[in-house]
């Protein structure tokens, strides 16, 4: 359909038995099409449960399922044709039931395939729960991540199809993995890790002078370096001195900042400021 986005929905009852409270659960399962003409903002809101995002196999048609228990949550899907603009809400309706229910009661889970050549404007807002976001392969021209509580995963084992002008990851409690984060091809990156564990992996293909900024407070930090790419990082805080700091002896440092040797010698280069706060940082390369 031209210049539109079209959704199929079907919903059923989860088969009797399959999660133990089969009178609550609901299914939904959702197939669109999408126009490449212009980008798509993605907006998936979720309040709780396993969210995965990933690569549909075909260039302009995606996928949404659901299952979540009906009595908890309730959901919104909605496409405006105007601001080319998909909206999925899964919205807990009393977190006092949440905290004094059984997990079976609390489950809700959300996968949601985006088709690989349409040009995308993902957010993805997270309260609490686990996060998978496999993004390689698709085409997302800017990304933000905003997490409150729980386990999250972003990978990009392939390139992005096209330069990210802008990429905000914000996860402010837990253990966070960021990997291959050069195949994001991000131009500017600003990445909080919150309090927790933060394991950054800046490998893949980089564009050339590409910048990120790491915001540290509590917790333990690991951040991997390309070998092959021209590094200059800051790092600074101001607790920094409350930190404790392994850095790679291949970074050496010249004033401010940490260099890599061929820094100058390369066209193709990362920046990197990291602000540290309580804690361990530990930067590798490889």
């Amino acid at each position: 359909m031209h210049k539109s986005i079209l959704i199929i929905m079907s919903v059923m009852l989860v088969s009797a038995g399959l999660y133990g409270y089969d009178d609550y659960f609901e299914e939904i399962t959702e197939n669109f099409e999408v126009s490449g003409d212009r980008p798509l903002e993605v907006i998936l809101d979720v309040d709780a449960g396993e969210v995965l995002v990933d690569r549909s196999d075909n260039a302009l048609k995606g996928s949404l399922q659901m299952k979540f228990n009906s009595d908890q949550y309730r959901t919104k899907i909605d496409y405006d044709q105007d601001k080319n603009r998909l909206f999925i809400r899964l919205d807990k309706r009393s977190w006092y039931k949440w905290s004094n229910n059984s997990d079976d009661e609390n489950y809700s889970y959300c996968h949601l395939s985006l088709p690989f050549k349409a040009v995308l404007l993902l957010d993805t807002r997270v309260k609490a729960g686990e996060v998978t976001l496999k993004l390689g392969g698709l085409s997302i021209q800017e990304f933000s991540l905003n997490n409150w509580a729980g386990e999250v995963r972003v990978s990009f084992d392939e390139p992005n199809l096209t330069v990210m002008d802008f990429m905000d990851i914000d996860a402010r409690i837990g253990e966070v993995q960021l990997l291959r984060l050069g195949n994001a091809r991000f131009l500017k990156a600003d990445i909080n890790g919150g309090i927790g564990e933060l394991y950054a992996e800046f490998t893949g293909l980089f564009e050339t002078d590409s910048r990120a900024k790491v915001d540290l407070d509590i917790g333990e930090a690991s951040i991997v370096l390309p070998e092959n790419l021209a590094i200059r990082m800051h790092v600074g805080g101001s607790f920094g001195f409350l930190s404790h700091k392994d850095i790679d002896h291949s970074l050496y440092k010249r004033g401010r900042y940490y260099y890599s040797e061929d820094y100058d010698e390369h066209d193709q280069r990362l920046s990197l400021r990291i602000s540290t706060g309580l804690g361990e940082l530990r930067i590798d390369r490889e």
